[in-house]
């Protein structure tokens, strides 16, 4: 059975990155967030998704957005006639306002039937019009939802609290800070923070920093625990990654 997960869109200024999903994949991926919104296409098949609490069916002629910082997982699909393409927006991609409204959802799906008659280069051309079409248009972003769990997170992303510092700063103990943050974040704040630096070490891959340097730079024990990490949570090795964008 075909298992493959290709990082090999390397962007074009509005997209940072891209990568094809073909055949089965019986073990999912970790749970995982990207520091930018994550546009999922599909042309054959399905693909299932958790986002928060739900569970989402992706089918051909869908275009499924997540938002930036929003935990979820693929789950896994057994099923061999797959293809799908994720693309990962710059910031810049998108108004502001939509960006407002998407980091106020879990996920966005749109319609969007004449996707299954273009292929993955035509698609990325068109992503970003046809979200700021369905989304952005008529939409008045509500305003930012702020809770002290939230504020932590900003603190803990930031490096400049560890959790029992963060949970004193609230007048949490430890365990209901924990508690808080996973209700309020959707991970643990030890699994964020794992998160977090997988993200930096994405931004580093793109710019073609060495295993060695980037897995010392991002906190991990050596590059072995760092790769099999990048692999858990993003489906493929870190020089897999690094490798698609030094073909730019």
């Amino acid at each position: 059975m075909q298992n493959t997960l290709r990082y090999d869109y390397t962007g074009d200024g509005r997209f940072l990155e891209g990568a094809d999903w073909f055949g089965c994949r019986p073990a999912g991926l970790q749970l995982h967030f990207h520091d930018e919104a994550q546009v999922s296409v599909i042309w054959n098949g399905y693909r299932d998704y958790r986002i928060g609490p739900k569970q989402v069916r992706l089918y051909p002629g869908q275009l499924l957005i997540i938002p930036e910082l929003r935990p979820h997982l693929a789950l896994p699909s057994m099923h061999d006639e797959v293809r799908s393409v994720e693309f990962y927006l710059a910031p810049a991609a998108l108004s502001l306002d939509t960006r407002l409204w998407l980091s106020n959802s879990d996920f966005a799906i749109i319609e969007a039937p004449f996707l299954k008659r273009l292929a993955s280069c035509e698609v990325a051309e068109l992503t970003v019009s046809c979200i700021a079409d369905k989304i952005g248009s008529g939409r008045r972003p509500a305003p930012p939802i702020s809770t002290p769990a939230k504020t932590a997170l900003r603190e803990v992303a930031a490096g400049n609290r560890g959790v029992s510092e963060a949970a004193g700063h609230l007048r949490y103990t430890r365990e209901g800070f924990i508690r808080a943050f996973t209700r309020e974040v959707g991970m643990t704040p030890n699994a964020y923070n794992i998160n977090r630096r997988l993200n930096r070490a994405r931004q580093l891959l793109r710019s073609g920093d060495s295993l060695s340097e980037i897995s010392h730079e991002t906190g991990f024990s050596d590059q072995s625990h760092f790769g099999r990490s990048f692999l858990r949570h993003f489906g493929a090795t870190p020089g897999h990654f690094r490798a698609a964008h030094s073909l730019r």
